[in-house]
């Protein structure tokens, strides 16, 4: 069942809402396209994959007032791979004619001849199409030449998409509804991936774009061109949305250092540890709402060797301690980790006995 979408801020650093079946936020930080899949692999699950235009149009209302231009999930890749434009589709069946040479390191679209058999082409040149009726076995032949970007925008404004073939049965309806002429199909080869690893096949490029220019490997959604995307440098800083639930809860229960600990390890994953700023700041948006001074994270003292330690056992040389805490002090009794809840939200170090609202990670990342 579709979800219905949900807008709010929670401050100036990031924005959430629903899309689909996806939770998509939109980052106000301005990072290059790098750190920005860092961020969002460190909060949520990835930089966005978009699947459909349904996607694609409500990012445009939700995000335009907000920014220019984002980055997406969308990068180079090293192998360049046949896709249907209509989203989901499998490429389980060609009809290449006899002889049809493919290319592999080069943009082409596909055509059915006047014959059923397939062929690559520039995808500028101008041909007439067919277009993905609203049922299955459906089909809309265009008789107006236009290039395969043109008559893909063409069919998405029935709403539908360029036809996909995946029978003998359906290549022979398309030929047919096409009365025999050269028409494109929507099939088209390039080398894009997605950050996440997605399959998506959906594509909405700016007019000219790709250009394929050297250095210009990442893709960013722009909103005064209706979201349309366009190649960037990856070092350029900008905005960016990532995808995913959060992978962490804010718990408004006062517990003990270990009474949370065993909390988060029953019901979500551990107490959250902090490797990264990022994650400082995340953590800190979610500590503004605690109903305690302090919030205890996953951060233990051992007064053995007078030594602090993430109890994940994971290694970081971010700290973010308020002065006079951490290493620079000998606390002589049983401490733990926590972060102020307001103010500066630095970590202190306090007796394990206290009762404290908790960060918990809710998977592991």
């Amino acid at each position: 069942m579709m979800k219905k979408k949900y807008f709010f801020c929670t401050s100036t650093v990031f924005c959430f809402f629903t899309l689909g079946s996806s939770d998509f936020h939109h980052i106000t930080l301005t990072e290059n396209y790098t750190q920005a899949k860092s961020y969002c692999r460190d909060m949520y699950t990835d930089l966005a994959t978009i699947y459909n235009l349904e996607d694609m149009n409500n990012l445009v209302s939700l995000a335009s007032n907000i920014t220019e231009n984002t980055w997406i999930g969308l990068e180079i890749g090293a192998v360049w791979m046949w896709h249907w434009s209509l989203p989901g589709q499998l490429t389980d069946f060609f009809k290449w004619k006899s002889g049809e040479v493919i290319t592999n390191n080069q943009e082409e679209c596909a055509a059915l001849d006047q014959f059923g058999g397939w062929f690559v082409s520039a995808c500028g040149v101008l041909r007439k199409f067919v277009c993905q009726g609203t049922h299955t076995g459906d089909f809309i032949f265009v008789n107006e030449s236009k290039s395969w970007w043109d008559a893909q925008s063409h069919c998405r404004g029935l709403p539908s998409d360029l036809v996909s073939i995946h029978s003998e049965a359906e290549n022979m309806a398309v030929l047919n509804v096409s009365a025999s002429q050269t028409v494109w199909i929507g099939l088209f080869k390039d080398p894009w991936k997605w950050s996440d690893g997605s399959n998506s096949s959906f594509r909405f490029w700016r007019a000219s774009q790709p250009s394929y220019l050297s250095n210009q490997d990442c893709v960013a959604a722009v909103f005064q061109d209706n979201g349309k995307w366009n190649k960037q440098s990856c070092s350029n800083q900008l905005n960016f949305v990532c995808h995913g639930e959060g992978n962490m809860i804010l718990i408004q229960e006062n517990m003990t250092w270990i009474e949370a600990l065993s909390y988060c390890r029953k019901h979500y994953f551990d107490l959250v540890d902090i490797k990264t700023k990022n994650i400082q700041d995340q953590v800190a948006q979610k500590a503004k709402n605690a109903t305690s001074s302090y919030v205890w994270l996953g951060l233990r003292y051992t007064v053995q060797f007078n030594f602090w330690f993430w109890i994940r056992s994971t290694s970081s040389c971010y700290q973010n301690w308020l002065p006079g805490e951490g290493p620079q002090r000998d606390y002589g009794s049983a401490v733990s980790g926590a972060m102020e809840a307001t103010g500066g939200q630095q970590w202190v170090g306090l007796p394990e006995t206290e009762k404290l609202n908790f960060i918990c990670n809710t998977c592991a990342g």
